[in-house]
C-alpha cells in the first residue's frame, strides 16, 4: 500500500496530494468547482485505498468527488481508477482517443519504447491465463467514458479539456481561464525524468515527458507549445512541484530546444554541417 501526501491547496480549490516516493511518485489533484469536487488522476493500483481515505477525509463526511478525470492512462496515473470509481460509483473520463487503452491490453501501434522493450514481451512470456488476468486487472471499460468533443469537462464548469497527445494518443491536460492554472499530467513534468539525476533526485527542471514512456515524441513537443499559447500562470505536473514563475517562455524553450535538438540529429545523420 502507497503512502499519500498531506493534501496542499497549490490554487483556488485544487489541492495537490502525492501518491509514493521518490522515481515513484505521482500526483493527483482534488478539484472544485462550485459545490462539485472532482479527481483528476488517482495514482497507482496499490494507492486506492490511501487515496480514498485521504480525499474522503478532505472533502468530508457523506461527500465524494463526482467524477474522476484522467489524463492519461498510464498506471502511475491511472491504476487505482478502477477501483476508486466503482467503491464511489462514479465515472471515469479520458480523452476520445484514449479509450482503446482502457481495456488494459497491449496495443502495439499506441505502445511506447518500455512497452516494447519491456512490458510485451514480459506479458508475452506467461502462460495465457496468467496473461489474462494482468490484463483484466487494469481494464476500467466497465466505469470508463469519452470526453466530450467540444473540450467541456462534464459536471465541472470553469474547466476544460485541452487536448495534448503525445505522451499518449489521447492525453489530455486541464485548464481552468479563469487564474490560468493548468493540470498538466505527463505533457509537462517539473522533474526532469530524462535525466538520472531527476530520476534519483527529483531535481527541478520544467521539462516535457519521458522519452521512453512517450508514444510520439515530436507530437509531444506540439502539444507543449500549444499550452504555451493558453498563457498559464500555474503549472500543476503529473511529477514534480507546481511551477508559478515564467511559465510561458519556459514552455516554449521547452519546445524549441526539442526540436533545435532534433534538427541538429538529422542534420548529423544526413552529414550536412550544423549551423555556427
Amino acid at each position: 500500500m502507497m503512502r499519500v501526501s498531506e493534501p496542499r491547496e497549490v490554487a483556488s480549490g485544487v489541492f495537490l496530494m502525492t501518491t509514493g516516493a521518490g522515481p515513484m511518485a505521482s500526483n493527483i489533484y482534488v478539484v472544485r468547482s462550485g459545490a462539485a469536487w472532482a479527481l483528476v488522476d488517482c495514482g497507482w493500483a496499490g494507492s486506492a485505498e490511501p487515496v480514498r481515505r485521504a480525499v474522503e477525509n478532505l472533502l468530508g463526511p457523506g461527500v465524494v468527488p463526482r467524477a474522476i478525470f484522467l489524463t492519461h492512462i498510464h498506471p502511475d496515473h491511472s491504476g487505482a481508477a478502477g477501483a476508486l470509481a466503482r467503491f464511489w460509483e462514479v465515472p471515469v473520463y479520458v480523452g476520445q482517443s484514449e479509450l482503446p487503452l482502457a481495456a488494459g491490453r497491449y496495443i502495439p501501434e499506441l505502445s511506447m519504447p518500455l512497452d516494447r522493450w519491456l512490458v510485451a514481451p514480459f506479458l508475452w512470456s506467461l502462460p495465457a491465463r496468467a496473461r489474462r488476468r494482468i490484463e483484466s486487472a487494469g481494464d476500467i471499460t466497465d466505469v470508463v467514458q469519452g470526453l466530450p468533443q467540444g473540450g467541456e469537462v462534464p459536471g465541472m464548469p470553469g474547466w476544460a479539456a485541452v487536448p495534448t497527445p503525445g505522451h499518449t494518443p489521447g492525453h489530455v491536460a486541464y485548464w481552468r481561464a479563469q487564474d490560468g492554472i493548468l493540470i498538466t499530467g505527463d505533457a509537462v513534468t517539473t522533474v526532469n525524468l530524462n535525466s538520472m539525476r531527476g530520476v534519483l533526485l527529483g531535481a527541478p527542471d520544467l521539462c516535457g515527458p519521458p522519452w521512453y514512456t512517450t508514444w510520439n515524441r515530436k507530437t509531444s513537443m506540439d502539444s507543449i507549445s500549444r499550452l504555451a499559447d493558453l498563457g498559464p500562470r500555474v503549472i500543476a505536473p503529473g511529477h514534480g512541484q507546481p511551477l508559478a514563475m515564467g511559465v510561458v517562455p519556459r514552455l516554449r524553450a521547452v519546445a524549441e530546444g526539442e526540436k533545435a535538438h532534433r534538427l541538429a540529429l538529422r542534420r548529423r545523420i544526413a552529414g550536412a554541417p550544423e549551423a555556427a
